[in-house]
């Protein structure tokens, strides 16, 4: 199994499992995040170590482990592909599988960094892809089937299958892979000291102060929205987590913005409607390029609620989203061309615009398809249309869209 790694990390890892010298063990990986040559292994196995705790020496927290995960995973992803052994796209497998740092477990994710290791000749990969397929297919006590295109392909064409419309919830931690034999009890007389070495700041895309203020507001997004989101959150912790949201726009979160517009405009429980705040945070994200934001305040300029209504301006934020490639901005506009029905002609431009919705994942958009193509007498062609609208989140019975079903937009 072809990999590299840095020798202090090397003999600090082979201490720890032979159970001997364990605070030097810590002090050899600790060097080797600050200087060896293969610090994201060194970070993973700083977690690793905080998460699963050292027998007698150190105790488990997983929720302190998160960070150097996190940093683990921030050296991958700025390190060239080129660069990157087998184990290295294990340990991010891994990392999106097991939901180990603060990211949310991301099972396809997962499953695209293992087939990279398995490429490499790494056999330990090859069964986390089978687990992987295992409950992709089956699920498992915490999770329905998820449905892949894999998945997809093995069920029955005469039955579609229906969307799931619960959300994934990340697996139960499970025991961090491949982890070191339980070392013998140590003659050390001190206790030992967890690793010392802090990680900085994720530094995914580059290290310019305007990139890093944005990824730490969508950190700091993600904390908002286990907040407001959670079942058991007080009025005091949903408070806490719209003001978390005003200071992740101030970061730099684009959809930050997005989501407290949406929320002004009367959307939950939480806010009492405020169309100019709405108003006010839809520009800021469509400043930021949101094409979400473009189609939402496109809407809001067309509702007569408002007292900003002006239909010029709804339809060109709407235009504006749907030649982003948001697919609700083009299903409108399809929309738009099919009740305009005194020329033949916009049935078949409507009929691209759905078109173009359908290819980004938007079932509505396959139904409609669907019945323009009953309209037409191809019934063959509506019957197909309409198993993927159903494939694509479109339930029949409700007549609706799963707003979360459909590709994820800026």
């Amino acid at each position: 199994m072809p990999y590299t790694m840095d020798k202090n990390l090397e003999d600090g890892l082979k201490l720890l499992e032979e159970g001997k010298k364990v605070d030097t063990a810590l002090k050899l990986i600790n060097k080797s995040a600050r200087k060896g040559t293969t610090k994201g292994k060194s970070f993973f196995e700083i977690g690793r170590i905080i998460r699963e705790g050292i027998n007698g020496n150190l105790e488990a927290n997983p929720e302190e482990a998160r960070k150097y995960y996190d940093k683990a995973l921030s050296l991958f992803a700025t390190t060239d592909d080129g660069k990157l052994d087998c184990l290295d796209y294990r340990e991010m497998g891994d990392y999106f599988n097991y939901a180990l740092g603060t990211e949310e477990a991301d099972k396809n994710r997962a499953m695209e960094y293992y087939k990279k290791a398995l490429d490499m000749g790494d056999e330990v990969s090859k069964e986390r892809i089978a687990q992987l397929e295992k409950e992709m297919a089956t699920g498992t006590a915490n999770t329905a089937p998820v449905l892949t295109p894999a998945v997809e392909e093995k069920k029955d064409e005469a039955a579609p299958a229906q969307v799931e419309e619960k959300k994934e919830v990340a697996p139960a931690p499970a025991p961090a892979p491949e982890p070191t034999p339980a070392p013998a009890p140590v003659e050390e007389k001190e206790p030992v000291k967890a690793p010392e070495v802090e990680p900085e700041g994720k530094t995914y895309m580059s290290d310019s102060k305007k990139v890093q203020s944005v990824i730490e507001g969508e950190q700091i997004l993600i904390r908002a929205i286990r907040l407001i989101d959670s079942p058991i959150s007080t009025d005091k912790e949903i408070g806490d987590g719209i003001e978390l949201l005003k200071t992740a726009i101030e970061q730099g979160s684009m959809r930050a913005a997005v989501l407290l517009a949406y929320l002004y405009e009367g959307k939950s429980s939480y806010l009492a409607p405020n169309f100019e705040l709405a108003k006010k945070y839809y520009e800021i994200a469509c400043g930021r390029g949101s094409s979400v934001a473009e189609y939402r305040l496109g809407l809001l300029y067309l509702s007569p609620d408002t007292y900003f209504f002006n239909e010029g301006l709804g339809h060109e934020h709407i235009i504006k989203s749907a030649r982003m490639g948001y697919a609700p901005a083009l299903n409108y506009i399809g929309d738009s061309y099919r009740s305009k029905v005194t020329n033949p002609k916009n049935l078949e431009i409507a009929y691209r615009y759905y078109s173009l919705a359908g290819e980004r994942g938007y079932g509505l958009s396959y139904h409609n398809m669907s019945e323009i193509d009953a309209s037409r007498q191809e019934i063959d062609l509506a019957r197909e249309h309409e198993k993927y609208a159903i494939l694509n989140g479109y339930d029949p019975d409700t007549e609706t869209q799963d707003p979360l079903h459909n590709a994820l937009h800026l």
